[in-house]
């Protein structure tokens, strides 16, 4: 009978473990304490509508433990894990490698909008590796310190890759910001990052993703259904499902993408992106199928609902993209989006108001496209160029401004007007409506060996009202408005940048600048 006795303490640690009170507050240490200790298995359930405060991560220690809230809820009363006000830390729940991993019915807050962003941080949620079947479902994830609201990873091994998971019924989002900080660093975030191959992603509602909705890298043999994906009313999202990245040797072979439904709030800049060159310049390898993407519904404002570029079947193998409605996506493309800073195809397309479109080129072996795709004539890349509707002017009070040369522009305007401090010192106004950035107007005073790096020129609208450019902290241009300007406004017409006084008077234009 000895041989009973191990099973039987086994199946005992499992009904104590299940019958363990649920954990009502604290930080992770508890949790990680049970995951530790239990080993295999382990069942950790938070009470509802507990809040826990971590200032590290939560992390999985074996095969088929769960975290979750007891009772299931799916409501409001799930359990919260939060980022602790001052902590670094910003991945909430870790566990690549492990089978059977399941987050369940939990609310996770990155905290960003209070904490900041962590420059190089992680997802709120890393999980995937060398692993089968883990889960993530009806969970709520939203304000990542870091790149995406959940991320999914490779095992980096593809004879041994995550495979198997499932994520669905969550609600994700709202994940990053548009633009960059301060110091140039990506503000954006993913929904769903995803690498795992035969997999599920479906029936998750995905709002406010600033990156990619749901990126697949690679993953193939997933199929990715029924998921709502819509953009934030504030900020702009690069694109809702995309298929760029090059992983699993660039393959897609077998991904299905059908029944989504994406709209575009104040931008999708790309609905479905298809191949390497969409999203970038210079990508050395195309992405390949077969792949379908069929039956997904399109609505808002989404500058372009399907793109494609860089992409094949191989010698036989097909990519179907069929049965996909348009029909909802806001006309004139001019009505909410902007393609100022875009190539000359890009802005061709858009201004086509193209919904449907590909490189002839950049998609070779046997496909099926629906009626509608429009060819693009030169080699068009890096669709996400598109901006939201851009104001007609920009203005800055005194001290407002100061930038040192190869800044971002200054000013970048509705009618395709880019305003450039340039690493010359020469202030530059350019229209870039042919796609090239054409001079209407410049400043003229240049430095001839350049402005070196860290660059020495600097751009001022002072204090005092004179808009002055230094080299060394030396004057080298001005528009003599010290002591009488008050603001400066920089316009999408000409004059194109002009100073006022107090009283709203112009005191200086670029008419009266050499």
């Amino acid at each position: 009978m000895a041989p009973l006795i191990s099973p039987l303490l086994s199946f005992s640690s499992l009904l104590a473990l299940a019958a363990a009170a649920c954990i009502s507050s604290g930080d992770q240490t508890a949790i990680n304490n049970a995951f530790q200790q239990g080993g295999a298995g382990t069942v950790v359930q938070l009470c509802p509508g507990a809040v826990i405060s971590i200032s590290e991560s939560i992390s999985f220690t074996a095969n088929d433990q769960e975290i979750s809230t007891e009772g299931y809820p799916t409501d409001e009363m799930r359990a919260t894990i939060q980022v602790a006000s001052g902590s670094n830390v910003s991945t909430l729940i870790s566990g690549n490698s492990f089978d059977g991993i399941r987050i369940k019915n939990i609310q996770l807050d990155g905290t960003r909008p209070v904490n900041g962003m962590v420059v190089g941080g992680g997802a709120n949620i890393e999980i995937g590796g060398a692993s089968n079947g883990q889960v993530v479902s009806n969970i709520v994830s939203k304000n990542p310190r870091g790149w995406s609201c959940l991320h999914i990873i490779q095992s980096g091994d593809d004879s041994k890759p995550c495979t198997n998971a499932t994520v669905s019924n969550n609600e994700i989002g709202p994940c990053g910001e548009e633009g960059t900080n301060a110091a140039g660093n990506g503000q954006w975030a993913d929904g769903i990052s995803f690498a795992c191959t035969n997999s599920i992603v479906s029936n998750n509602t995905i709002t406010g993703s600033t990156d990619g909705g749901i990126v697949l890298f690679g993953a193939p043999g997933t199929t990715v259904t029924g998921n709502t994906i819509t953009s934030s009313a504030t900020n702009k999202g690069f694109g809702a499902i995309n298929m760029v990245d090059n992983l699993y040797g660039g393959s897609y072979a077998n991904v299905l993408v059908t029944d989504n439904v994406i709209t575009g709030q104040k931008l999708f800049s790309v609905g479905v992106s298809i191949g390497a060159y969409v999203w970038s310049f210079n990508d050395p390898f195309f992405l390949s199928g077969p792949a379908t993407i069929t039956n997904n519904r399109f609505a808002g404002n989404i500058t372009f609902p399907i793109a494609i570029n860089g992409w094949t079947g191989g010698l036989t193998e097909n990519c179907q993209v069929t049965g996909n409605d348009v029909s909802q996506v806001t006309k004139p493309r001019s009505l909410f989006a902007d393609a100022v800073t875009c190539s000359a195809e890009i802005k061709t397309l858009f201004n086509e108001n193209a919904d449907l479109v590909y490189y002839p080129p950049g998609l070779t072996g046997t496909t099926d496209l629906q009626s509608g795709f429009v060819q693009a004539t030169q080699n068009a890349t890096n669709f996400i160029c598109t901006t939201g509707l851009l104001p007609s002017e920009q203005t800055y009070e005194a001290n407002g401004l100061n930038i040192v040369s190869d800044s971002a522009p200054f000013a970048t305007l509705h009618g395709d007007i880019v305003m450039q401090y340039q690493g010359d010192s020469n202030v530059v106004v350019y229209n870039t409506s042919t796609g090239d950035y054409v001079p209407v107007w410049a400043s003229g005073h240049t430095v001839s060996q350049g402005c070196g790096s860290p660059s020495l020129c600097h751009l001022s609208f002072q204090g005092d009202g004179n808009l002055v450019t230094y080299y060394n902290n030396t004057p080298l241009w001005s528009t003599g408005t010290a002591g009488v300007g008050k603001t400066m406004n920089c316009l999408n017409a000409a004059p194109w940048i002009e100073i006022l006084d107090a009283s709203g008077k112009v005191v200086w234009t670029t008419a009266d600048s050499s």
